[in-house]
């Protein structure tokens, strides 16, 4: 007898003649031809090389064999069965998980998930903070936010938002420092600096952008995030790099001012991501739609 299993098609035949007694009535209980159906039981009785039904010319029984075989698949097929039907139900009703990147969910998605909220009541939606590349397989996690390239094999990726860099400080620093007139000027003010700018744009990257490759970046407030650095920006410490994604409700509230019209760019940006085929179902669905709306909004502010 082979130790592996038999196709799933010769196991619902074999159960359905068990239960009608009958070829044509199970062929027609799983919508084949009846040749069909004896042609999967005959290839069941082959690959395990026992005879599971004893036939006549008027009716098909089960053999001791078949007896001893239907309820182990019956509790199979019902155990399969009550095991999906208890996973759609906990996708329906159990929380949302999302991974995402501390300065994106304090600067950016918290200020916005009560109107997702408000139009999906019946999702709960938790948070976890984690800069690491998320694996779907270990982590308890159903949908991630990342900065990247958009190169994520094996996931559902969605783009969101482009990440954009530019000098950014409070009203209420410029009205106690020289008003810089050119980059260069930055040069000489306190400029917040996050340590170990993981996969995206520092003021190195800036500076180039704007035409000075060699600067020799000053003293300023070290911090560890970009929610850090743009908190600091906000308390007046200096001059911080801001991100659209990041600052867009500052600038428009006027709680940020922009220096410059140079913007520097990666080609990175951040990116909704979900195990391939998971896009589709209810909850993540709703919340990468509600997510691409958010941030098409924000790419339309001036």
């Amino acid at each position: 007898m082979r130790d592996d299993l038999p196709p799933l098609a010769c196991l619902r035949a074999f159960a359905a003649v068990a239960q009608h007694g009958s070829f044509t009535k199970a062929a027609a209980q799983l919508h084949v031809t009846q040749s069909a159906v004896s042609h999967q039981v005959q290839a069941l009785e082959q690959f395990w090389g026992l005879r599971l039904f004893l036939r006549d010319t008027r009716s098909v029984t089960l053999s001791d064999n078949g007896r001893a075989l239907l309820p182990v698949v019956r509790d199979c097929f019902a155990r399969v069965r009550d095991t999906a039907q208890r996973l759609r139900t906990e996708e329906a009703v159990g929380p949302l998980r999302v991974s995402l990147l501390q300065s994106f969910a304090v600067r950016w998605l918290l200020p916005r998930l009560a109107d997702f909220r408000d139009r999906h009541p019946g999702i709960e939606v938790w948070l976890a903070t984690s800069s690491d590349l998320v694996n779907f397989e270990r982590e308890d996690v159903d949908v991630a936010i990342r900065l990247g390239p958009g190169r994520y094999p094996g996931l559902h990726a969605t783009p969101l938002l482009a990440e954009e860099a530019f000098p950014i400080c409070s009203p209420s620093y410029l009205r106690t420092m020289p008003h810089p007139r050119t980059p260069a000027d930055l040069l000489g003010l306190p400029l917040i600096q996050v340590i170990a700018e993981a996969r995206g744009l520092g003021w190195a990257d800036w500076f180039d952008a704007a035409g000075l490759a060699d600067a020799r970046l000053p003293d300023g407030p070290h911090v560890s995030d970009s929610a850090l650095a743009i908190q600091a920006a906000l308390d007046g410490q200096g001059v911080a790099l801001g991100r659209t994604a990041l600052v867009a409700d500052d600038l428009v509230a006027g709680r940020l001012r922009q220096l410059f019209d140079v913007v520097c760019r990666s080609g990175s940006g951040y990116h909704f991501l979900c195990r391939e085929g998971r896009q589709d179902s209810p909850k993540i669905a709703a919340f990468r739609s509600w997510l691409s709306e958010k941030a098409e909004e924000t790419r339309r502010r001036p």
